[in-house]
Formats: C-alpha cells, sequence, structure tokens
C-alpha cells in the first residue's frame, strides 16, 4: 500500500488488489479480441463475457473482502477504473437513446397511414400494461412463495436518498405525470432521464410534418429527407458501438461485484432469490405468449441473446433500446414501424421488471409489515396502482426506485419507505434481472402487436440468424 494522495485520489492505483485487477480486466480484454479475431459467434463472446466478468467480480472481492487495505482502498479504486470501461462503453449507447427515440417516434407517426397510428397505439397500450398487470401478479406470488416480511429488510438509506424518494412519494398522480410535460427541448434533448418527454416532442414534430405534407410538401421534403439522413447515420454509428459490446459487459458485471460486496449480497439473498425466481416465472409467461401468437419460442430467446445479456450488464433499458430495435428488425421479423413504436414506448411503459414485479412485491411487503389484511381485494389494488403508475417511468438506472416509490404511495405506504434501506443497498444486482426482463418484455410485445397488425415476416423471424460479425 502506498499511501499518497496523487496515487490513491487521482490516479486510483495504490496497491496490490488495484494493479492485479485492472490486469485481470486487461486479459479478459484480450481473450475476447481474441475471440472476435478468430470470427468466434458474437453471442458467445457475449455469454463469454458475462461468465468472465461473475468469475473477476466474486474473484477479486472473495480474496480481498477481509482486508483492510482491499476495503478502504483497493474496492473503490478497482470500481473506479472498471467503470472507465463500463460505465464508459455504457454512456456510448446512452449517448445515442435519445436520437434513436427522437428520429424512431418521427418516422412511424410520419410513416403510418391512415388509421394506423390511433390502431397501432391502442394495441401497444393494452399489450405493454396487460404484461405489467400479469408481472404485478407475478410480483404478488413470489413475495408470498417466499414468505418475505417488510421488518426483515429494515435498514438506514443516506439523508439524500431519504429526501428525494419522500419528495416523490409527496407527489400526487397528476402532479407526477405534469412533471413529464417538457417545458425546455433542450433540456429534454440533453436528459436520458426524460424518455416520456422525448417522445411528446417527437410526436409533436411528426403530427406537424403530417399536417405539411399535405399543405406545403415542397418545404417540408427538405427536412424530412434531413431526418432520414440521420437516422441512417445514427444506426451507423450504433453499429460501430456495438462491436465493442463484450469488452463492455465484462467490466458492467464484475463492477457490479466488486463495488456490493458478496457480504451484502449473501444478506439479502431471499429477497434476490424471490425477484430472479419472479423473472423465471415472467420468462415462462412470455414462452406462453409467444406459443399463443403461433411462433417458436426458442428461436425468440436465441436470436434475442445477447440484447437481453447487455440489458442484464448494463442495467439500462434505454441504453439497451438501440440494440433491441436492431434486434427486432434484423433477426425478429417485426417490421420497423412497430419496433420503432412499440420498443420505444416499452422504455418508458409497462416495464415489467422495474415497474411490474419490484414494485408490487415492495408493496405486499410493506403491508404486511403494517398489518394490513392481505385480502382479494387489496392484491388487486397493487395490481391496479402497479400497472397505472409504471406508465411514464423513463427506462434507466434507478428507475425501480421512482416505481417503487409511485406505488407505495398509491398504497398509501408512502411513509414506509426510509424501512427498505436494505434493499435498494443491493440495487444493483436486482436491477440487472429487472432490467432484462423490461427488455425482454418490450421485445414479445412488439412481437405480439406486430402479429397482431398482420405485418409480422414470420419467415424472417424463423430464418438462421445472421452473424454480427457479418452485419458489421
Amino acid at each position: 500500500m502506498v499511501n499518497i494522495p496523487f496515487l490513491t485520489e487521482f490516479i486510483k492505483i495504490s496497491n496490490f488488489y488495484t494493479v492485479g485487477a485492472i490486469l485481470l480486466l486487461v486479459i479478459a480484454i484480450i481473450i475476447l479480441k481474441k475471440l472476435k479475431d478468430k470470427k468466434v459467434a458474437f453471442s458467445k463472446r457475449m455469454i463469454t463475457a458475462l461468465v468472465i466478468g461473475l468469475i473477476i467480480g466474486i474473484g477479486i472481492d472473495f480474496i480481498g473482502s477481509n482486508n483492510s487495505v482491499y476495503t478502504d482502498y483497493a474496492q473503490l479504486e478497482i470500481s473506479s477504473w472498471y467503470s472507465l470501461v463500463g460505465t464508459g462503453f455504457l454512456r456510448l449507447v446512452q449517448l445515442l437513446a435519445v436520437p434513436v427515440v427522437f428520429l424512431s417516434i418521427i418516422k412511424v407517426v410520419v410513416d403510418a397511414k391512415g388509421d394506423r397510428l390511433k390502431a397501432l397505439t391502442g394495441k401497444t397500450f393494452a399489450t405493454l400494461l396487460g404484461t405489467t398487470a400479469i408481472s404485478a401478479m407475478v410480483g404478488i406470488l413470489v413475495v408470498k412463495l417466499y414468505n418475505l416480511q417488510g421488518s426483515s429488510f429494515a435498514a438506514d438509506l443516506t439523508p439524500e436518498k431519504i429526501e428525494r424518494m419522500d419528495t416523490i412519494a409527496s407527489q400526487s398522480f397528476p402532479d407526477f405525470f405534469l412533471n413529464l410535460v417538457p417545458s425546455n427541448i433542450f433540456h429534454v434533448m440533453s436528459d436520458n432521464g426524460q424518455i416520456v418527454s422525448v417522445v411528446i416532442v417527437a410526436a409533436l414534430f411528426a403530427s406537424a410534418i403530417r399536417f405539411l405534407q399535405n399543405k406545403k410538401p415542397k418545404e417540408v421534403e427538405p427536412f424530412v429527407t434531413f431526418l432520414n439522413s440521420l437516422k441512417v447515420t445514427v444506426n451507423s454509428v450504433l453499429t460501430n458501438v456495438i462491436k465493442v459490446m463484450p469488452y463492455g459487459v465484462v467490466a458492467l458485471v464484475s463492477n457490479a461485484i466488486i463495488a456490493n460486496g458478496l457480504t451484502s449480497i449473501m444478506g439479502m439473498i431471499s429477497f434476490i432469490a424471490a425477484i430472479y425466481t419472479g423473472v423465471i416465472i415472467m420468462l415462462l409467461v412470455y414462452i406462453i405468449l409467444l406459443i399463443l401468437i403461433g411462433v417458436n419460442p426458442m428461436i425468440f430467446f436465441k436470436k434475442s441473446f445477447s440484447t437481453l445479456v447487455f440489458a442484464f450488464s448494463s442495467r439500462s433499458s434505454v441504453g439497451t433500446l438501440p440494440y433491441t430495435l436492431k434486434t427486432l428488425e434484423d433477426d425478429l421479423g417485426v417490421s420497423n414501424e412497430t419496433s420503432n413504436f412499440v420498443a420505444t414506448l416499452g422504455t418508458t411503459i409497462g416495464m415489467n421488471g422495474c415497474a411490474g414485479v419490484f414494485p408490487a412485491m415492495l408493496g405486499v411487503i410493506m403491508a404486511s409489515a403494517v398489518g394490513t389484511d392481505m385480502t382479494f381485494s387489496f392484491y388487486l389494488l397493487v395490481v391496479v396502482v402497479v400497472t397505472v403508475g409504471s406508465i411514464g417511468i423513463a427506462g434507466v438506472p434507478g428507475t425501480a426506485t421512482v416505481a417503487a416509490t409511485v406505488t407505495l404511495n398509491g398504497l398509501g405506504y408512502g411513509g414506509t419507505i426510509s424501512s427498505i434501506g436494505a434493499i435498494f443497498g443491493i440495487d444493483p444486482i436486482i436491477d440487472m434481472g429487472r432490467t432484462m426482463l423490461n427488455v425482454a418484455g418490450s421485445m414479445v410485445s412488439s412481437i405480439i402487436v406486430d402479429r397482431w397488425e398482420g405485418t409480422f415476416d414470420k419467415e424472417a423471424y424463423n430464418a438462421p440468424q445472421v452473424k454480427q460479425d457479418d452485419a458489421e
């Protein structure tokens, strides 16, 4: 250990633990690069990155957790360096989220023929909110299966977090949605958390374009051409960013374990097991839904595997959106209009993990802790509150906190938020499963709506998957 401020505060390398961890990350990146050079399939490189990330994270924490040098210095230093790779990559993807959403919504609205937009909107909301209602029921079920009690999760939250959550909890339902209406277009375009606002702005522009195409077609044509060219350019940038995805995944997964520590994870093992059980149950529900609409669910999971791994690692539905759209259109036979509309709205409406299973679990847990009678009418209320509250929840890390707060406030338990700090302490670990479920749900909803609309290309869905390297 070298206790020099320049190394401990600025360079963030002051001990052998940090040096060893950085070397492990470099070795992992070299291994993944060699696999790419050998033309190993992109999906296989993604699962390799996931496994290597888990091994590195668990190994580093297991070796260093009982050493004061590791806990006092190395843990934070390692997390900083791994964030440079993992979070750095995630930000590259997230910077594309706003333009992708903006351009996608405009294209859908402008290209929609006749009353199709109205029909598409209705079917999209019905599907997204329908699956959210099911996920809320699953959340209730897993709480009962694991017999979770609110008192066992009591812990202190930081004053800042309590203040933020209490502010949200004190908002009325109309106030919550009023805050989603944008007042500054430049602020909206610079904040990934304002996805609903981006959708609203894009819809306003698209409606104006549709009107002007009839009234002043020559004047508006250059602007439409510019937007189409911009969309092609953004997609090209996305393709280049996707190439380095496995390197980002290995750092993100490792850091999720290193930053939180195995001790805190094991202390909440029952809740973690419950929420991942809920994730598995919802994946089984998706299989049933896909079978009911006449498509092979195994093909879905095979072709969407890389997308789901990235969602799991990145913990951001919005960050995953560009890759979600690419997978839906290129591999799963979903029409451009449907994928752009449903998957984009799916990052902010009806997220089955963050705004479905998770808040329903917390609602039942806290109701049980304060002695509420667990009647059928109460469970029905939970499902309704969770489903309605899921509208407008932006798909970025930490979103589940807002969704849970909205649900607890809707059930009348807003004051109990400070009693469940332990759950939010392991949030990054459970957020991985929640986000993967969010993305899987929006993709399944896209297929269902496209099938419903009659524009689904089943032959493209069943066709062999195009190798990522070929697409690049």
